[in-house]
């Protein structure tokens, strides 16, 4: 009895020992590991560092008055560089096409476009007889209500900054008057523009989930393709993403919610920010709802980079650089030509005190 008891206790214990090690290994899986995150904990903030000019970054670079920031760097010459680029005039638009049920981030307020008509002129006396008046034309108007993050946009300076003030120390947004970080401020986009096909390169497309988008990782895709980036570049990375915003639910049926691509997305890590300042890069634009790595957050995670809770890029980019984001762009013509070098124009709405700002970029070819 005594030798059956002793092996029921070891037994027992070997039981528990297994289910331990089952768990921590099932804890380990869950548990997401970014080596560079810790290593960025340790390190200084870029926003928190004295800039040259000014308090940060590249406030004063231009002037105390300046509000276009990084757009300052494309000179009238590396304009007709790029433009010198376009050998087959082949025009590429690069938003998505606007509608009810276009990809963001779904929340009450960010909705799908609403397109109403204030007349549709429609002749219904004429449609059911058909005789038309043809000394008559017909017309129609209409309306649109939407939020300025729907869709493919910019990030102007006013969507992002700290210590109630915008880039350059201009002062923030406020409820009526806004005259400075809004679209109008931005005017035009053109120069070199460059399209970084990570999702190709890692040869998984789309990225997988939350995947830290490295500055190695940017650095060998440009070199797979045979390009170089450079200073004063608007440099879009495509992750794939896009395409999972209209993937069915795991029984195949119609995903209204929109599940997969409310998942932590692919972005660009904050690794990479020394060298987007260092290149002059004017700005960053990617095919997901961010571009950067981190967003909608991983609820099992904390991020750590610069002991930042937000997002690191955006802040860096928009507040202490004056830089430009992009983000639910339409990058997979481009990457499909392998068109990876081109003219890029923006002409952005001139929404004066518009926070963002819906927007069809082109590259040309």
């Amino acid at each position: 009895m005594r030798q059956l008891r002793s092996r029921l206790v070891g037994m027992g214990t070997l039981a528990l020992g297994v289910l331990f090690l089952s768990t921590a290994g099932t804890s380990a899986q869950q548990a997401p590991q970014y080596p560079l995150d810790d290593k960025l904990a340790r390190e200084p903030a870029p926003w928190t560092v004295p800039g040259k000019w000014g308090k940060r970054g590249n406030w004063g670079r231009w002037g105390e008055q300046d509000k276009r920031g990084m757009l300052n760097v494309i000179t009238p010459e590396m304009i007709v560089q790029a433009a010198r680029l376009v050998k087959t005039g082949k025009a590429y638009a690069l938003g998505e096409e606007l509608h009810g049920d276009v990809a963001r981030v779904v929340r009450p307020a960010r909705f799908g476009v609403q397109v109403v008509q204030e007349l549709d002129g429609y002749d219904r006396a004429a449609a059911t007889s058909g005789n038309f008046d043809p000394k008559r034309y017909q017309g129609a108007a209409s309306f649109t209500i939407m939020h300025n993050h729907t869709g493919s946009h910019l990030d102007t300076f006013a969507h992002i900054y700290r210590e109630n003030s915008l880039y350059n120390n201009m002062p923030p947004p406020k409820p009526a008057g806004t005259e400075h970080g809004d679209a109008a401020s931005v005017k035009f986009m053109v120069g070199r523009g460059v399209l970084l096909d990570v999702a190709k390169y890692k040869k998984s497309d789309p990225l997988p989930v939350d995947y830290w988008i490295t500055l190695e990782d940017l650095q060998n895709t440009a070199k797979s393709q045979n390009i170089e980036i450079r200073k004063g570049d608007i440099v879009l990375v495509r992750t794939g993403w896009r395409k999972t915003w209209d993937e069915p639910d795991a029984s195949g049926r119609l995903d209204a919610a929109h599940t997969k691509w409310h998942q932590p997305q692919p972005g660009v890590g904050p690794d990479c920010l020394k060298f987007f300042n260092d290149m002059d890069i004017v700005a960053l634009g990617s095919d997901n709802a961010a571009a950067e790595w981190g967003f909608p957050p991983d609820p099992k995670y904390q991020r750590k980079a610069f002991g930042f809770l937000a997002l690191p890029v955006h802040t860096d980019f928009l507040w202490n650089r004056g830089a430009y984001i992009m983000e639910i762009l339409n990058l997979d013509e481009l990457a499909k030509d392998q068109a990876y070098e081109f003219l890029f124009v923006l002409g952005p709405l001139l929404l004066r005190g518009g926070i963002g700002v819906p927007i069809n970029p082109i590259a040309i070819r």
